[in-house]
């Protein structure tokens, strides 16, 4: 985290980027999908970021792996602001050794106790190497943790299963299904739509033809009737 006094604030430039001090291998594959698969559940719903500044008053900023915001628009921008814009739903990230030492470790700190000033009422931290989350949840403006798991599945990550197993951390859709790549989940989410609006049109064509039956059917008893017969008798 990055911290000026205010009188320095207006004189100082906040870099808009900067390298991943903390990350590994194993941590940008994670997080690639883990992004991935929340971009696809959220489009349209809410914002999500990846590896973005948070800048808060223009004296403090953090990058948070992922966050998730309901309210903020999609744009180009290199930096979230906070304010003008909402503060962030859930916060994210993706652990690594260094994570547990020396400058690493204190990024780390930093960035809890900003989140839980900010009033973030979720962050989850994933540890992909050693197999287990935990989540933090904001009590009067400070992250308290609960008990080590391996799973969360809550309602805040829009219906995902985020599931440590002993080979893997894999991420589940609603569902159950396994996500593997967004390409194939856009891929399949086009071609539902695709059966659904032809099962919607042969619905369509089936009730329109169900309705040109019945004028017919109605237009032939009229005529029977008109020559005095009863349509039921033929």
């Amino acid at each position: 985290m990055v911290l000026y006094d205010d009188s320095m604030a207006p004189q100082v430039d906040l870099p808009d980027e900067a390298p991943d001090v903390t990350a590994s291998e194993l941590h940008v594959a994670v997080l690639h999908r883990l992004l991935g698969v929340l971009r696809f559940l959220f489009r349209d719903k809410a914002l999500v970021l990846g590896d973005t500044f948070v800048r808060v008053n223009g004296i403090e900023q953090v990058s948070p792996d992922v966050m998730i915001v309901h309210g903020a628009e999609p744009g180009t921008r290199t930096v979230y602001r906070i304010p003008p814009e909402p503060v962030p739903d859930v916060t994210v990230e993706v652990l690594s050794t260094a994570n547990f030492r020396g400058e690493g470790r204190r990024l780390l700190e930093q960035k809890r106790e900003l989140f839980g000033r900010l009033g973030v009422p979720l962050h989850i931290e994933l540890d992909p190497e050693r197999r287990f989350l935990t989540i933090w949840r904001n009590v009067g403006g400070e992250l308290v943790v609960d008990p080590p798991t391996d799973r969360f599945d809550g309602a805040e990550l829009g219906g995902l299963l985020i599931e440590c197993t002993p080979d893997d951390v894999e991420l589940r859709l609603p569902g159950g299904r396994l996500f593997t790549d967004v390409g194939d989940e856009i891929d399949r989410a086009d071609r539902e739509a695709r059966r659904a609006d032809d099962e919607a049109r042969r619905a369509d064509d089936e009730a329109r033809r169900a309705d040109e039956e019945a004028g017919r059917a109605a237009r032939l008893a009229e005529a029977l009737r008109a020559a005095g017969i009863d349509p039921d008798t033929v």
